[in-house]
C-alpha cells in the first residue's frame, strides 16, 4: 500500500509538472532544471487538502528560480477557478510592496473526495471540476510580513469569490432598481452598465434606522463598511433636500474603499433611494468598477452623459458637426466617464469648456469639482507635456493637499499626443475645515510652474551681489522638490540658500564638525499663537528626527510636524521644516527677537558642541543665553558629583520656575567673576543679592528654595573661573573654596578645581596650598569625585612622608567610543580628554615668572597667590606624563616638566620598581618580627595581579623564596599548587620582561600538578585535589568569583595586592559602603582572611574597616598609603630636584641633555631615599605597636587632639569611638597598625604645619637637613639652587616633621607639648637640640645597623624615644625660645664634657640603676655598646640643663654637675627623678604628672643651684661645698626629707601620687 501511495504521489506530481509546463507562455523564462519539479511540489503540496470554498495557500522562501541564488519568496494558492483570479492576485501582491518575477497558472480538473483530499488529476476530458492553481515567485519578505500578505491574499480571494457567486443576483438587482427609477437617463444608465459595462462587485440596502439587507458580493466579504455612517446621513439628506427633487437619479459617488477585485481603484456606488409610497426609507447601493470598454466609449453611448453632451451643445449654442461642437465632444471623451458622470451639470459644463479652451492655446489651469455630499473633491490639473515629471506631480499634490486641507486618495495622468497633460487627483475631503479659492491655487500654480531658476535669483538678488546671486542659484535652485516649491516660494529658498552655504563655508574652513547643522526660527502668521517655525539646516545627507526631536524638546519645543527636504538627494544638503509648540506661557515674539542667540543654542547641541539636556529649556523660559544656561549646567554637574540627591529635572523647573532668582544668580556669577565688567563691581554684586534675596521669598517649595540657596553658595565659594576666557582647546572650569560649599561630604578639600565640557568632564582635589597627586582616567561618570576624595584622603595621609600635602584628580571622558570595536580610538579620545582636563586646569592657576607670581590672563582671581599646582600618573594615566609636561612647557609654566613627574626624563617607577620595593620593605618587617626572613625562607603567596603590572610583576620578583600559589586579574585565574621557587621565578621574570603578558602566557609545562590558568570568563571551574589543598578548600566547582574568594582566605604566609579593586572589607561594611561594585560578587570580609601578612602594593585593596577587623583577628598589615608609598615619594624627589635644576638652567649652568644624564645618574640614590622613608615608616608603626593596650590611654588623647586641630576626622578615617579602645584595652588589645598608620601620619602632616608656621626651618643648624634631602651628586654642584629653592621651608618642615614622629612616635610631642605647655613648632626645636647637642642620630643609626632581635630593636628604640623626651623637656624648661643654632653653638662644649666619663658624676643609685638598664638591654640581645649607649642617654638626664646653668654662672659644667648629683644623692632626688623619668603609666592623666615631675626634679635642683653658687665660687670649684653646707645647716630637715623617701622606695610600684607629694615636700626644703 505505501509503495502505491507513493508511486500516486509520483504520477500525480508528475502530471502537474506537466500541466504547469504546458501552461508557461512563449515569453515567460522557463525553469532551470529541477525547478519546475520543486515548483509543482509546492503547489501539489499545498492541493494536497482543500476545503470547499476556500482558497488553499502556502508561502515560502528559498533561492527557486532566482538564477542567482537570491532569496526570493514562493507561493501556491489552488483555488476553485473563476473569473479575476490573476489579476486581483497580482494586484494584491503588488499593493504589498513586492514585485513578481515569475507567475504559472495552470488551470487543472481535480478529483477530491469528500473531505477535501487530492485524488486525482484526471485530465482535460474529464468531467471533474476545474481549480486554479497558481504559483508564484517574488522578492523575499520576513515571517511576519508573510502572515501579513497571507490575510490580504485571503481577503482579496475572499472578495472574488462573493462577487463571482453573487453576480446574478447584483446584476438582477440593479436591473429592479432601473425599473423603479423615473429618470429614464438614469434607469438607462443602470441598464446600460449591468449589461457588461460595469464590474459589479456588491450590494447591499441601508436603511433610515441603520438596518442592512440583501448584502451581496463584497458587501458580505471586506466591504462590509461601504459608506461611513455619516455618508449615509449625507446621502439620506440629499435625496430629502428638496433642491434636488428633480435632480439626476442614481446618485453617483466614489467611495473611499479600494477595490481588491481586478482592479485596485476606488469603489464607483450608485445609490438608488428605496421608497416606500413617497417616504424614502432606504438606499440601493451598487459597487462597482467601471470596465475599459466603458470607460472608452463615445460619450453620445454613454446615458446621461450623452444627455449633458446635447444640453450643452444647446446652452453653448454649438453645430455638433461643426468645430466648437467636435472640441466639446472631443473634451468630454478625454474627460474621465467615471468622474465626470457623477458631477452637477455645471461642473461638466465648467470642466468641459476649459479643457477645450486649452486644445488651442495650451497652458497650465486647474478645475476643481466637489463631489456630492462633500466627501471628495476632484482636482484637474492640465499643464506642459514637456514639464511633466513625478516631481512637478507631487509639487501639486503638496499644493492641492496644503491649500485645501485634503488627502489624495487617488491619482492618474494622461498624456496624448497634444501639448499638455492631464492629471487627476482624487483628495478625501471629509474633514477639511479649509475655505479654498479655486482662482487663487489657480494663480500660485501658475506662479510654481515658471521658471523657477529664476524666480530664486531674484530673491537672492535682494540678500546679496548679483554675481553672488547667480553662482548661488545655479548651485542650488534646481535641486529644490517641487512640493517645497509650491510650499515655500523663492523668496525662502533665498533665505535656506544663503542658510546652507554658510554652513558650507564653515566647512571648508574647518569651523564645523562632521554633520554641521545650522538652525533658523521663523513663524506663520495664519498658525496658532503657541507654534513655532524652525528649520534645521543639514550640511550634507539628512538629519535623523531620533537626534533632533528630544534636543529640541530640551528645549521646550515639542515637535508637532516635519518636512524634510534634500537637496541633490543630500548632497547639498537638507532643510528639515519643523512646526513646533511651545509651552504654556512663551510669546514666539519674544523668542524671534532673540533668535540669532536661540539658534545659535541649538545648532551648538545639534552640532555636539553643547549638552543636550533640559537645562536648555532656560535658554527660551528664562531668556538666558546658551553660555549662561551652561554655567549653570556645570554647577549642577558639580554639585550632583558631590553627591546632590536632586535631579537634573528637580534643579531645572526650580530655576525655570524662578527666572527673577535665576537672572540674579547669574548676575552675581558675571559681577564676581567677569574681568571685563564694567561699572560698580560692588554695588552690581549687592543689587544681585538683593534680587536674589526678593525673589526667594516669592519660591513656595522647600526644595525649589534650597536649590536656589545652594547655587548662590556655590557661585560665593568659587574663587576663579575661566568662564570669561574660554577657547576650544579648554573647558569650563570652576576653583572653589570647598570649606565654603555647603554639605560637601568630609573630608573637606582646601581647595578643588571642577571642570567641564561636553567631551570631558573632571575634579581635582588638593588638601593643602603645596599638594600633589595623580591624576586618573576614572569609569565613574556620576561620582568620581567620591572616588577622587577617598583618593585625596589616602593621597594626604601617604603624603605625609614627602613635601606636598595630598591631592587627586579625576576625569571621566565622555564621548569613548567602544573599545571593543576600535581601542585605538578609544585610547586616542581618553588621551585627548586629558589634555583638555590639563589645559583646563592650569587656565585657572597662577604662574611664576622672574620670581613673580602671575595671575592667568582673562580670569579674576579672589584667593592669594597659588602657583604650586603638581600632578602625577595613575590608573589609566601612567603613559601621560609626557603629554602633561609639554602642555606645561607651551604654556612656559614654571615648574616644566616637574609638573607631572614619572615622564621620559624623569623617573620611571616600573623600570625602578620603587612601588613594589616600598611595599616590600613593610613586608619583610612584617616576617622579621615574625621571626621569618622572606629573602631566603619560603614564603607561600596569593595575590590579585598579573606579572605585566608594575606592583605585582616587580613584587613578585623581590624574593626567590616566593612559592606563588594562585593569583588573579581580570582576565585569568591563575593557580600554581605547588610551584618550585627557582623556576616559578624565572618564569615569572620572563613574563615580567615581555612587552605586554597576561598569566595565560605562563609555561603550562612549569605549572605543578594539578594547577592551570583559566579564564573568568568561564562558567563553571573544576579544582584538582591538589589545588583545593593549596587553596585550602573542599569543593571541587567553583565560579570565577566564588574562586577568586577562596584564593582571596587561602591559607597563605602572605596576600600581596597589585591589581585595581577593593576586595576585602569588615563584615559590618556592605558593598554600597566601599563604591567597587565591579567586585560585588567576590569580596571577602577581613574575619574571613587566613593570610599571616597582608602587602598593599595597590590602593584600596582592602577597606581601612577591613584591615582593622584583619588585625584583630592576628593579621599583620600596615595600610595602603604607608605600604606604597614610595611611588609618591620618588615621584616628589624627583618634582623637587627638576626644582632645583630648573633654576640651574635658567641660570645657563647646564643644558636639557646635562640635567636629564644627571637625573638617570642619580636614579639609584634617589630609589635608596625613597625606601629609607618606606623602611622608617614601617618601623615607626611598630614601635608604636609595643606601647600595646597601656598606650590606649594616651592615643585617645592623642586622637582628641588631632580632633581639636581639624587634622583628622574619626569616621573618615575609620578611628573607632572613645568608648571602643578602653574596651579593646581591658581585653589587652591596643590600636592596631591600620589605626596607628592613620595617627602617624596625620601627627606628621599637624607637626609639619606647626613647623612651617613658627619660622624654624630658617634657622641655619638645618640648613644640613635640607641639603641631605637631595642626592649627593645634586649637593656637591648645585649647591645654590638647593639653598634657594623655592621649596626650602615644605622640605626642611616635612623632613623634620618625619624624622620626629618616626623616631619618637606620634605620642611623645604632642605630650610633651601639653605638659610644657607650648606649641608643636617649640616641641621640634627641642627635638632639633637634643639631637644636635647629643648626637642621638648615631644612636639611632647603630639601632638599625647593629645585629639583634628585632624585639629588641623595638624596646630599644622606644627607650630611646623616652629619653630623648625627657631631653627635650630640659630643653624647653631652660633655653625658652632660643633657636636650635644658638643653643648649640653655646652648650655643646659644655655637654661634650658633661658626656665624658659620664659615670664618674653620677651617685651610686644612678650607676647602679644605669647597669641594671645596660644588662637588661644585653640580656634581650642588644650588643653592649649599642646597651650602654641607649642607657648614657638617661645617665645624661639634666645635662642640658646642667649646661645651661654652667654657662649662665661661668662654672666649670662637670662641677656644677657634681654639685647637681651631690644634691640628688644627699636627698634622694635622683632617685625619685629616675622613677619618674622610667614610668609609664596608663591613664594620660597620671602620664602627665609623672613626666612633669621628673622635670621638676631636674628643675628644682637647678634652680636651688643658681641660688646657692655665685660666680667666684663656681669657677674655683666649690659648687660642691656650697651644696655641703647648705645640707649641714638643714641637717633635720633633710633627715626627714629622707625618711619619707626611704617609705616612698619600698613601694612596689611607686604611685605617681607619692612622687607628687615628694616633689611638694622638695620644692619646700630647697626653698629654704
Amino acid at each position: 500500500m505505501a509503495a502505491d501511495h507513493r508511486q500516486s504521489e509520483a504520477d500525480l506530481l508528475k502530471k502537474l509538472a506537466t500541466r504547469m509546463r504546458e501552461s508557461l507562455l512563449p515569453v515567460d523564462q522557463p525553469f532551470a532544471n529541477g525547478d519546475l519539479e520543486q515548483a509543482a511540489a509546492l503547489v501539489l503540496e499545498t492541493a494536497t487538502r482543500r476545503t470547499a470554498g476556500e482558497p488553499a495557500i502556502s508561502i515560502t522562501d528559498g533561492a527557486q528560480g532566482s538564477g542567482e541564488g537570491r532569496r526570493r519568496l514562493r507561493m501556491a494558492i489552488v483555488n476553485d477557478d473563476m473569473p479575476f483570479l490573476v489579476d486581483s492576485i497580482s494586484s494584491q501582491i503588488a499593493d504589498f510592496g513586492l514585485s513578481i518575477d515569475r507567475l504559472v497558472h495552470p488551470v487543472v480538473r481535480v478529483q477530491r473526495s469528500e473531505d477535501g483530499v487530492l485524488q486525482g488529476l484526471p485530465g482535460k476530458d474529464s468531467d471533474a471540476p476545474r481549480e486554479s492553481m497558481i504559483y508564484l515567485e517574488t522578492e523575499y519578505a520576513e515571517a511576519a510580513a508573510r502572515k501579513e500578505l497571507e490575510e490580504g491574499l485571503r481577503a482579496t480571494l475572499g472578495d472574488v469569490r462573493a462577487a463571482v457567486e453573487d453576480w446574478s443576483a447584483m446584476r438582477k438587482a440593479m436591473q429592479a432598481d432601473a425599473q423603479s427609477l423615473d429618470d429614464k437617463e438614469g434607469a438607462s444608465l443602470l441598464e446600460w452598465l449591468s449589461g457588461g459595462m460595469l464590474t459589479q462587485l456588491g450590494h447591499m440596502v441601508r436603511y433610515r434606522d441603520g438596518r442592512e439587507a440583501n448584502a451581496l458580493g463584497i458587501c458580505r466579504a471586506s466591504a462590509r463598511e461601504i459608506l461611513a455612517d455619516e455618508s449615509f446621513r449625507r446621502a439620506f439628506a440629499w435625496f430629502d433636500d428638496p433642491q434636488n427633487a428633480n435632480a439626476r437619479v442614481p446618485l453617483i459617488v466614489k467611495a473611499n474603499h479600494v477595490s481588491n477585485v481586478h482592479r485596485r481603484v476606488p469603489l464607483d456606488l450608485f445609490l438608488v433611494p428605496v421608497r416606500e409610497g413617497s417616504d424614502i426609507v432606504g438606499l440601493s447601493v451598487h459597487a462597482g468598477i467601471w470596465t475599459s470598454a466603458a470607460l472608452a466609449t463615445d460619450p453620445h453611448g454613454v446615458p446621461r452623459l450623452r444627455r449633458q453632451l446635447g444640453e450643452l451643445m444647446d446652452q453653448l449654442d454649438f453645430d455638433p458637426d461643426g468645430h466648437a461642437g467636435k472640441a466639446l465632444v472631443h473634451a468630454l471623451s478625454a474627460l474621465p466617464h467615471d468622474l465626470v458622470i457623477g458631477f452637477r451639470d455645471e461642473d461638466v459644463r465648467r470642466v468641459a469648456t476649459t479643457t477645450m479652451s486649452l486644445t488651442d492655446r495650451p497652458r497650465p489651469r486647474l478645475a476643481l469639482v466637489e463631489a456630492p455630499l462633500s466627501r471628495h473633491l476632484f482636482a484637474f490639473v492640465w499643464l506642459p507635456r514637456d514639464t511633466m515629471s513625478t516631481q512637478v506631480r507631487q509639487q501639486v499634490q503638496a499644493l492641492l493637499e496644503e491649500s485645501t486641507g485634503s488627502t489624495l486618495l487617488d491619482w492618474s495622468v494622461e498624456i496624448e499626443g497634444g501639448a499638455l497633460a492631464l492629471m487627476r487627483f482624487v483628495l478625501d475631503f471629509r474633514q477639511s475645515k479649509t475655505r479654498y479659492n479655486e482662482s487663487d491655487l489657480e494663480t500660485r500654480l501658475q506662479e510654481m510652474l515658471r521658471v523657477w531658476a529664476e524666480a530664486v535669483e531674484t530673491e537672492l538678488s535682494k540678500l546679496v551681489d548679483h554675481d553672488d546671486a547667480a553662482t548661488l542659484a545655479r548651485r542650488y535652485a534646481d535641486h529644490f522638490p517641487t512640493y517645497y516649491r509650491a510650499s515655500s516660494g523663492a523668496e525662502e529658498a533665498s533665505l535656506d540658500i544663503l542658510r546652507l552655504r554658510d554652513l558650507g563655508r564653515r566647512q571648508e574652513d574647518g569651523d564645523a564638525g562632521e554633520t554641521a547643522r545650522g538652525v533658523r526660527l521663523r513663524r506663520n502668521t495664519v498658525e496658532g499663537a503657541t507654534h513655532l517655525r524652525l528649520k534645521i539646516y543639514q550640511h550634507e545627507g539628512q538629519l535623523p528626527l531620533s537626534e533632533a526631536v528630544p534636543a529640541l524638546e530640551n528645549f521646550g519645543l515639542k515637535t508637532i510636524t516635519e518636512i524634510p527636504t534634500p537637496l541633490a538627494d543630500g548632497d547639498l544638503g537638507t532643510i528639515h521644516d519643523f512646526q513646533c509648540n511651545l509651552g504654556p506661557g512663551v510669546d514666539p515674539a519674544d523668542l524671534l527677537a532673540r533668535a540669532p542667540a536661540i539658534e545659535d543654542a541649538i545648532a551648538a547641541v545639534l552640532n555636539g558642541y553643547a549638552e543636550d539636556d533640559s537645562f536648555n529649556r532656560l535658554v527660551l523660559d528664562t531668556g538666558l543665553g546658551a553660555r549662561e544656561a551652561e554655567w549653570l549646567r556645570a554647577i549642577y554637574r558639580y554639585l550632583r558629583q558631590t553627591g546632590m540627591g536632586f535631579t537634573i529635572y528637580t534643579v531645572v523647573d526650580a530655576l525655570a520656575n524662578a527666572p527673577q532668582v535665576t537672572r540674579a544668580l547669574i548676575d552675581l556669577f558675571v559681577a564676581r567673576h567677569d574681568p571685563a565688567f564694567e561699572g560698580d563691581r560692588e554695588k552690581a554684586e549687592k543689587d544681585a543679592q538683593a534680587a536674589i534675596k526678593d525673589g526667594l521669598h516669592n519660591v513656595s517649595a522647600i526644595n525649589d528654595d534650597r536649590l536656589l540657596r545652594l547655587y548662590r553658595s556655590v557661585i560665593e565659594a568659587m574663587l576663579r573661573t575661566n568662564a570669561f576666557a574660554l577657547h576650544p582647546d579648554i573647558a569650563l572650569s570652576f576653583k572653589f573654596d570647598s570649606a565654603k560649599v555647603p554639605g560637601l561630604p568630609k573630608p573637606i578639600p582646601f581647595r578643588e578645581i571642577f571642570v567641564y565640557s561636553r567631551r570631558v568632564e573632571g575634579i581635582h582635589l588638593r588638601a593643602g596650598p603645596v599638594a600633589r597627586g595623580g591624576l586618573r582616567w576614572s569609569d565613574r561618570r556620576d561620582d568620581f569625585r567620591t572616588e577622587v576624595l577617598g583618593l585625596m584622603k589616602a593621597q594626604r595621609v601617604k603624603n605625609a612622608v614627602i613635601v606636598p600635602t595630598g591631592a587627586k584628580g579625576g576625569f571621566y571622558p565622555k564621548q569613548l567610543p567602544d573599545p571593543a570595536l576600535d581601542r585605538d580610538a578609544w585610547f586616542a579620545e581618553g588621551k585627548a580628554s586629558y589634555q583638555v582636563f590639563i589645559r583646563s586646569l592650569l587656565s585657572i592657576t597662577d604662574n611664576i615668572v622672574g620670581d613673580e607670581v602671575v595671575h592667568p590672563a582673562g580670569v579674576r582671581i579672589l584667593d592669594n597667590p597659588d602657583p604650586y599646582f603638581v600632578v602625577a600618573a595613575d590608573k589609566g594615566t601612567a603613559s601621560f606624563s609626557d603629554v602633561a609636561n609639554a602642555i606645561a612647557e607651551s604654556r612656559d609654566f614654571w615648574l616644566d616638566d616637574a609638573f607631572a613627574s614619572g615622564g621620559s626624563h624623569g623617573y620611571d617607577h616600573k623600570a625602578m620598581g620603587i612601588t613594589a620595593k616600598g611595599a616590600w620593605v613593610s613586608v619583610q618587617r612584617h616576617f622579621a618580627e615574625m621571626g621569618v626572613d622572606v629573602q631566603t625562607e619560603t614564603t607561600k603567596v596569593v595575590g590579585c595581579g598579573d606579572m605585566s603590572g608594575d606592583v605585582f610583576g616587580n613584587g613578585m620578583l623581590l624574593s626567590k623564596a616566593i612559592k606563588l600559589v594562585a593569583a588573579f586579574d581580570h582576565r585569568h585565574i591563575f593557580i600554581d599548587p605547588d610551584p618550585d621557587p627557582a623556576k616559578s621565578w624565572e618564569e615569572r621574570k620572563r613574563l615580567f620582561d615581555l612587552p605586554r603578558s597576561s598569566w595565560d602566557d605562563y609555561a603550562k609545562d612549569l605549572i605543578s600538578k594539578g594547577g592551570g590558568v583559566y579564564p573568568r570568563t568561564e562558567k563553571s571551574i573544576t579544582l584538582s585535589k591538589e589545588a583545593q589543598s593549596a587553596l585550602g578548600v573542599d569543593q571541587s566547582e567553583f565560579d570565577p568569583e566564588t574562586l577568586i574568594s577562596a584564593i582571596l582566605k587561602a591559607p597563605a604566609d602572605l596576600l600581596w595586592f597589585g591589581g585595581i579593586g577593593t576586595y576585602v572589607k569588615a563584615e559590618r561594611e556592605n558593598n554600597i559602603q566601599v563604591g567597587d561594585p565591579a567586585n560585588d560578587a567576590l569580596r571577602v570580609n577581613g574575619e574571613d582572611l587566613r593570610a599571616k601578612v597582608i602587602g598593599e602594593g595597590a590602593n584600596l585593596g582592602v577597606t581601612q574597616a577591613g584591615r582593622i577587623e584583619f588585625a584583630l583577628h592576628g593579621g599583620r598589615l600596615n595600610t595602603d598609603f604607608i605600604d606604597n608609598s614610595a611611588g609618591v615619594d620618588c615621584s616628589d624627589n624627583e618634582v623637587n630636584i627638576k626644582i632645583a635644576l630648573a633654576a640651574a638652567r635658567r641660570a645657563d649652568l647646564l643644558t636639557e641633555e646635562e640635567r636629564n644624564e644627571l637625573l638617570a645618574s642619580m636614579t639609584e640614590e634617589v630609589g635608596a631615599i625613597v625606601l629609607e622613608d618606606n623602611r622608617l615608616q614601617a618601623l615607626a608603626i611598630s614601635i608604636a605597636e609595643q606601647g600595646g593596650d597601656a598606650a590606649t590611654a594616651s592615643t585617645i588623647r592623642l586622637i582628641e587632639t588631632l580632633e581639636d586641630a581639624g587634622m583628622l576626622d574619626r569616621r573618615t578615617e575609620g578611628i573607632a569611638d572613645n568608648e571602643t579602645f578602653p574596651r579593646r584595652a581591658g581585653e589587652g588589645i591596643g590600636l592596631t597598625r591600620p589605626e596607628l598608620a592613620v595617627l602617624l601620619s596625620s601627627a606628621k602632616l599637624t607637626l609639619q604645619d606647626a613647623i612651617e608656621a613658627g619660622g624654624l626651618p630658617d634657622d641655619p643648624t638645618l640648613e644640613s637637613t635640607l641639603f641631605q634631602y637631595f642626592p649627593v651628586p645634586l649637593r656637591e654642584k648645585y649647591a645654590e639652587q638647593i639653598s634657594q629653592h623655592r621649596l626650602r621651608t615644605e622640605i626642611i618642615a616635612t623632613d623634620l616633621a618625619n624624622r620626629i614622629v618616626n623616631r619618637m612616635g606620634m605620642v611623645h610631642p604632642f605630650e610633651l607639648a601639653e605638659e610644657e605647655g607650648v606649641g608643636l613648632n617649640e616641641v621640634a626645636s627641642a627635638f632639633v637640640t637634643a639631637d644636635r647637642l647629643l648626637d642621638i642620630q648615631n644612636i639611632w643609626d647603630a639601632l638599625d645597623a647593629s645585629e639583634m632581635p628585632e624585639k629588641t630593636r623595638l624596646l630599644l628604640f622606644d627607650r630611646v624615644a623616652t629619653a630623648m623626651r625627657i631631653q627635650m623637656a630640659d630643653a624647653i624648661r631652660v633655653c625658652g625660645s632660643s633657636r636650635p643654632s644658638e643653643i648649640v653653638e653655646e652648650l655643646r662644649p659644655a655637654l661634650d664634657a658633661l658626656n665624658q666619663g659620664t659615670v664618674d658624676l653620677l651617685a651610686s643609685e644612678t650607676r647602679q640603676r644605669s647597669a641594671k638598664m645596660r644588662a637588661e638591654f644585653a640580656k634581650a640581645g642588644a650588643p653592649e655598646d649599642v646597651a650602654a649607649q641607649v642607657a648614657h642617654l638617661f645617665d645624661i638626664d639634666g645635662g642640658i640643663g646642667i649646661a645651661r646653668l654652667a654657662s649662665d654662672l661661668g662654672i666649670e659644667p662637670r662641677s656644677m654637675a657634681k654639685a647637681f648629683t651631690d644634691l640628688g644623692a644627699q636627698l634622694g632626688l635622683d632617685w625619685a627623678q629616675g622613677t619618674a623619668a622610667l614610668m609609664s603609666p596608663s591613664d594620660v592623666w597620671d602620664r602627665l604628672l609623672v613626666a612633669g615631675l621628673a622635670r621638676d626634679f631636674q628643675q628644682m635642683r637647678l634652680d636651688f643651684l643658681r641660688r646657692v653658687c655665685d660666680h667666684s665660687q663656681g669657677k674655683d670649684g666649690t659648687a660642691c661645698r656650697s651644696v655641703e653646707t647648705w645640707v649641714e645647716e638643714h641637717e633635720s630637715a633633710v633627715k626627714q626629707f629622707r625618711s619619707m623617701i626611704r617609705r616612698a622606695q619600698a613601694q612596689n610600684p611607686v604611685a605617681p601620687a607619692t612622687l607628687a607629694q615628694i616633689a611638694i615636700q622638695a620644692r619646700n626644703l630647697l626653698s629654704r
